[in-house]
Parts: C-alpha cells; structure tokens; sequence
C-alpha cells in the first residue's frame, strides 16, 4: 500500500516555484532602473514583545501591515489579511466559523471542546475562541501584526502555535481629523454588496483629552442559489425555500475610544467596541447539482454579537514604564442549520434496524435493549440550532525598565476569567407522532420507578437531541524576561512565564430533551468536574547584528494548551480517561532580519523547527454512540520548515512585497485510537497547506488627471490541503482541498482635495478557492443511493469588481 497522502506527490513540492520565478525576475528587471529613483522603505514599529521595537529589531518572526498597507490591499476582513499571510492558514464554512492554524499545527477544525492553539487579540485585549474566532472588521487599524511560533511567555495558553494582534488606531491631541468610505460591488452570477464606514478623532480638551469615533455597515450579497429537490428518504421536499443568492452576510459595528493625558507621565485610554454579524443561507456548493448550487430544507441562518470594553493605564516612573489594562469581552452566537442528511441516516441505519441487523442478526432482544427506537424519527425534516455566550474578564499589568542600560528587563501578572456556555439541540417538527418518541416515554416510564430526575410523561417537545454545557477557566500567571547586552552587537534574552488554571465544566446530553441517553450512569444525562493544574514555560533568543542593517537570532519558545476533563459517560467507557492533561510546543527558530541597498531592500527569513508532544485528540471506541466520544493525549508531531519576506522600494513609484511559506507539518508516531484509527508516522496535519506564497506589486504615477493616479496587485498561492484527520487516516481523497491562487487588483485616484477614487476587483480570475470541503455526508447520501451531498465544497466570492469614494479631512 502507497503511503502518499497526496494527489500529486511529484509536483506538489515545487508548486510555488513559478511564481518565486516572476518575483525575483520582475526585481531584476527593475533594478537597472532603480538606481537613480531609489526610496527607502519606512520603519515599521510593533508591540509583538509588548515594547515598541523596530519589526527589525526584533529576534522571531513577524510580519505586518500598516495602516496604509491594509488600505492599499483593500483588507476588510479575516480572510483577506490571512491570504497576506502565508504562515497562517484559514478555515472557514461560513463567515464567522473561523478556524486558524499557523505553521501547519493543528488537528482539524472541529475540536471544539479543546481550547485554541493559536490568539487573537485586538489590541491588549484577547478574544480567541476556538473554531469560531472573531472576524474583526479591519477599520480604522493602526496595524495588523501576525507571530507565527509559540508566544507561550508573553500572551499565554492559547497562543501555542502564534498570535495575531489587531492594533487600533487611538484618539491623539493633534486636532480635528476624518475620513468615509463608500464602496458598491458587483459579483459574477451573484447579487451587488456594499460597505459604508467612518471614522472621526476629535480633540475635546486641548492636549488633555481626546476622542475617536469609528462606524461601519456593509453587506455581501450571495451567490450561492437553493434549488428544489427532495429529502434522501423522499418523503418532503424544500419547495418552500427555493431561493436564487441566498447566502448573504451582513456587519454592523463601532468603536469609541477616548485618550486622556493627566500630564507628560500619565495617560488612560477608554475603549469600546461592538459589532453585529447576520449569516443567511449556506456558503457550501454541491457538485452534483453545479455551480454555486445546493439544496437546503431549513431557513439557515447565524447572528454573532459581540462587544468588549477596556482601560489602559501607562505611566513614566523614570527608571520604568508602568502599564495596566482591564478588559471585559462578550459574544453571543446563535444559528440553525439543515440536519436533514444526518438526521434522515440515522433513521434508516439505526432506527431502521440495519446497524442492528448488521452487528446483532435481527435479534429483538438487542434493538430493545439498545433502545435503537429511539432513533426512528421515521424520517422527519430536522434542524440543528445552537445558542451560544462567551464572557470573558481579563486584567494585566506590566513594569518595563527604560534607559540605555545594557540590562533591560520585563515582568508582569495576568488574571483571567473565562465564561463560555451553550445549547445545542436539533430540532424535529412532528417528533412526538413517531416510534422515537413513543420508545422515549417507555424508557422514562421505566427510570422514573426508580430515580426522581426523570419525568413521566415526558413533556411535549420538537427537540430530538441536545446538550448543554457550561465551562469556566480561571487562570493567574506571573512572566518576566531579561535582556542582557554582551557586547554592542550581541545580545541574550530569557523569558520565562508559571501559569495556575481552574477549569470547572459542566456538560448534560439529553436523547430526547428531558431523557438521559440510554446506558448512562447519570439518570439526568448531566456530569460536573473541577481540574486545576499549573505549568511553567520558557523562552530563549539571543541576537547578533553585524552592523545596523543585519542582525541574525536564535529563537528557543514554548506554547501550551490546558487540559481538562471528559464526562463520566465517555470516561466510564474506559475508552478515554477522566482527565486528559496539557500538549506542549516546543520552538527552535534562526533567521535573518536584513536591509539592503541603502535600506529599500528588506530581506527577513527563518528557518523552524516545531516538536509537539501529548497533542489532544477527540476519540471514541467506533461502534457507541457519538456522544461517548472525549478527549486524550496521543503522541508527538512535528513541523519544519521556511519562511521569507521580502520588501523593495525599487523606486519613488515602483514598490514589491513577496513572502513564502514553505514546511512539513506531520505527525511523528504512531498512535492508534480506541477505536482503531491509526495516527501513522510521516502523516500530514489537516488544515495545514505544506505551501504558501504572496506577491503584490505596486505603481505610482503622479500628476495624472488632476491627481496622483496608482496601481496594485496582489496574488495568493496555497497548496493542497486536507480538511480532516479522519480523511488523512482513511486516505480519503474526497476530503483534499485542491491548490488555489486567489489575485486582487485596484486601481486608484487620489486627488488633491483628499477625494480618492478607487476601481478594484477581487478574485480577478475568478478562482474557485476553496475554504473547507464536508466529506461528512457521503456515507449518509450512499445509505440512498443519492449522488448528492457528497464532497461540499464551500467557496469563495466569485469576481466581484468594487468603485470605491473615499474622503479624508
């Protein structure tokens, strides 16, 4: 048997070559040119080490967009950032479900019950969630800073893998100023979009206080129809919610920020920011029905409300700078879906008695005793719908020692206090007219002799499924690096960070709502557990700069992600353990930070070396019901491997930016489930493409109708990509997103009156990019004989050409 895991093994490796090829032939070309024309690039200042550093003077890898950059490439969303960005990988079936993987770790995007292997923050704020990360509206950004590589010492547990910043842009006492923005788009095959936004600082007080104002609106229109057709059973059809464009995506938000300066030492900063997102239809397309086509049941539909509220303090106490920031976060996320593919196989393989007469002969005595009626909803329409809240407190403070010593150093404490709570049900119209129900008020009849949480009759209800869950963490940590300086060029840094976690959960299944699962210890479907665990993390890095221009690092990191706790169903099966501990992430990294030809030429690479142990995997034993699924610790995986960027100003008009990503993601040893599937050596990670490249150029002409006229380009190559672990151990190749390139293109005027103009055109090939590919419901639609369902696809925009005005005063 072949252990390739790959379409195209043979080309696969050298698949960016082509465009690196055009990068550097294009700067070659210039560079004749260049020499009597020739800028410098401008510093570019971050806060990835939580001081305000040169990005080339700091020893680990970053990249970044300005302000300017992110208005230039048209950035608005995630997903436009993340293709800039070739270390970070998305993942995302609709907008608002976004998965983030960097430098190729990860274990698939449906591990929701882990935390988050890679941070997200806007500015000292963290807002991560797992598999559902906020897409921040990229308006009014100071900057957007990526660092691929634990950051475990400085932003904690969840920033295993890295951590993305967005950087606001704040209030300032330098006077009255603004800008709006409208744009309109039209997409190919699909309905017109807009975006409206806004923002205005106002001095209040002058050189005291200040305020920054920030608005926005937009909608997407689809492009994805729901045409007719019929349930796999037959027995209902989607009439009613036939539709043409039906997935529309619509954002609402703001942000108020207000910057107080008590006097040349002292300042607060106050902030507020909400946003409102509005999912409809579905983002998936089915090959069987063609482009841009599916076939729904149920009005779907997602709302995402999130807003956060916070206050930094910063101080000058001569020999350090004091910093504090007190944050409050909440998001609520509700969403139905269609259910009908799952929903009509459980029917049929369970309720319908062909898993029993498979597994037990047809023998009455076990259908009954499994209770497998309670599966017959006898082919009912079903939805799923989930109702979910996120609160989250946090409160850091930091003392940073100022000065030209040779000796500088760092140290913090951070609390945190997680909230997060849901319930998800499914929904099933007609439920209590079917065998299901009727098998359900039996079983309640039967416990409710014996235990007093159990109804009987059970109460009317549509909810065939659900389970409830509430998870607390509250964490304390105390970090600290010092920074030495051997000798002018040659500096040492060590970091170091002790965490304490209190993780309390509590999960509660019911089959149907009201009704334990059958075979359950615990009558009401319900467990509790506390964990409370402490851990220590390290980093190293020294730097060497050859002279003002060009500095080597070493870089030693580690990363982490908490353990925690599965339910005494799942546990009592002794297929996976009542508690699962923490993975850890070890980093070795060396690079180069360079500039060269009189600092227009900007040459940044590394090389990584990442060593992931006890990673956590979801595990079941492959024959119980799913629910009895949990959480263990499996073995090691590893990735290696490149990445470079680049910056040229070849002239005052001409500008380039390249970056590559190159690496081998893969598990290391093997490791074999409960239920026999096989993690083997040498096998890729899922939503780790081994591949990805940028390149944008941009043009400048001046004094062109009354203004100064622009070009840019941009264009995104990722390679192929598996969706799932499941697939990879099943060498599946349905579940392999195909490579893609994704290209942008804006042309601009920019007048003297601050009016500019710009024409611009997303996806200007009109790629079909993939996000995710669903391989879930092939076998549901195989149980039919039904060609549909197989292989969802969820796609990007088609072509859209944008005509932006904006105006700045």
């Amino acid at each position: 048997m072949t252990n390739s895991y790959s379409k195209k093994p043979a080309t696969r490796r050298f698949a960016a070559a082509p465009l690196a090829a055009a990068v550097v032939h294009a700067m070659l070309a210039q560079a004749a040119v260049a020499q009597d024309e020739r800028a410098i690039l401008e510093e570019v200042i971050v806060t990835a080490t939580k001081r305000e550093l040169n990005l080339q003077d700091v020893g680990q890898s970053i990249v970044a967009f300005s302000t300017a950059d992110i208005e230039k490439m048209g950035i608005k969303s995630m997903s436009d950032y993340i293709r800039a960005l070739p270390s970070v990988s998305l993942t995302s079936t609709t907008p608002g479900r976004n998965s983030l993987v960097m430098r190729g770790i990860s274990t698939g995007s449906s591990e929701y019950r882990t935390d988050s292997q890679t941070a997200l923050y806007l500015d000292e704020q963290p807002m991560t969630t797992n598999s559902q990360q906020v897409s921040v509206r990229a308006i009014d950004m100071e900057r957007i800073e990526a660092l691929p590589g634990p950051q475990g010492t400085l932003f904690g547990s969840s920033s295993q893998t890295g951590t993305l910043r967005m950087i606001t842009n704040k209030p300032n006492h330098d006077g009255f100023s603004g800008q709006v923005e409208g744009s309109y788009g039209s997409t190919t095959g699909g309905d017109n979009s807009y975006d409206i936004n806004g923002h205005l600082n106002i001095p209040l007080i002058d050189d005291i206080l200040s305020m920054r104002l920030v608005g926005y609106t937009s909608e997407d229109g689809g492009y994805v129809d729901n045409v007719y057709g019929r349930s796999l059973s037959g027995n209902f059809d989607n009439a009613d919610e036939v539709d043409r464009d039906f997935n529309t995506y619509g954002v609402d938000g703001g942000r108020i920020s207000v910057l107080w300066t008590m006097n040349e030492d002292w300042s607060a900063l106050f902030s507020v920011v909400g946003e409102r997102t509005d999912t409809q239809g579905s983002w998936e397309t089915d090959p069987e029905l063609g482009d841009h086509k599916i076939t729904r049941f149920v009005d779907e539909w997602r709302e995402d409300d999130w807003y956060s509220a916070a206050v930094t303090l910063t101080g000058d106490l001569g020999f350090a700078s004091l910093s504090g920031t007190v944050t409050h976060f909440e998001r609520d996320i509700a969403y139905e879906w269609d259910n009908n593919t799952y929903a009509q196989q459980k029917d049929r393989y369970y309720g319908g008695g062909l898993y029993w007469e498979a597994y037990y002969a047809g023998d009455p005595y076990y259908y009954n005793f499994y209770n497998y009626g309670l599966y017959d909803s006898e082919y009912l329409g079903s939805s799923i719908i989930n109702d979910q809240k996120q609160e989250r407190d946090t409160l850091e403070i930091r003392l940073a020692s100022q000065g030209d010593s040779r000796l500088q150093w760092m140290v913090g404490a951070f609390y945190e206090d997680v909230y997060d709570e849901w319930y998800y049900y499914t929904k099933q119209p007609g439920l209590m007219s079917t065998r299901a129900w009727a098998t359900a008020q039996n079983y309640a009849y039967y416990n409710s002799n014996y235990y007093d949480n159990v109804t009987y009759p059970l109460p009317d209800t549509e909810i065939g499924y659900s389970n409830t869950m509430e998870r607390s963490v509250e964490q304390i940590a105390v970090f600290g690096e010092l920074s030495y300086d051997l000798t002018e060029k040659w500096e040492v840094t060590g970091g170091v960070r002790w965490a304490e976690f209190e993780r309390d959960e509590y999960d509660k299944y019911q089959f149907p709502e009201g009704l334990a699962p059958f075979g359950g210890a615990d009558t009401d479907g319900s467990y509790g557990e506390k964990t409370k665990n402490d851990d220590m993390i390290y980093k190293f890095s020294t730097r060497y700069h050859f002279d003002d221009d060009r500095m080597v690092y070493f870089l030693f990191s580690q990363g982490f992600r908490l353990g925690g706790a599965n339910s005494d169903r799942a546990a009592n099966t002794g297929v996976v353990p009542k508690n699962y501990e923490p993975d850890f992430l070890d980093n070795y990294e060396v690079g180069i930070k360079s500039q060269w030809l009189d600092n227009s030429l900007q040459l940044n690479a590394s090389l990584f070396f990442m060593e992931w142990d006890d990673y956590q995997v979801s595990a079941w034993d492959g024959v119980g019901p799913w629910w009895l699924r949990g959480t263990l610790n499996a073995k090691t995986a590893e990735s290696k491997g490149i990445e470079a960027d680049v910056n040229w100003q070849a002239t005052d008009r001409l500008s380039f930016r390249a970056s590559i990503f190159v690496a081998e993601p893969q598990f290391t040893e093997e490791f074999v489930t409960p239920g026999g599937s096989v993690y083997r050596d040498g096998m890729p990670m899922p939503g780790a493409p081994e591949e990805k490249a940028f390149f944008s150029v941009s043009y400048d002409i001046p004094d062109v109708l009354g203004g100064d006229l622009w070009f840019y380009y941009d264009i995104t190559y990722e390679s192929e990509s598996w969706n799932g672990t499941t697939d990879i151990i099943d060498r599946d190749e349905n579940g392999l997103s195909p490579s893609w390139h994704y290209s942008n293109f804006q042309m601009g005027l920019d007048l003297p009156s601050d009016l500019s103009m710009v024409l611009s055109v997303d996806n200007v090939f009109d790629q079909e990019t993939y996000s995710y590919v669903s391989t879930s419901g092939n076998d549901d639609a195989d149980l039919f004989g039904d060609n549909r369902y197989h292989n969802l696809r969820s796609l990007d925009r088609p072509r859209t050409v944008w005509f932006t005005l904006r105006k700045d005063f």
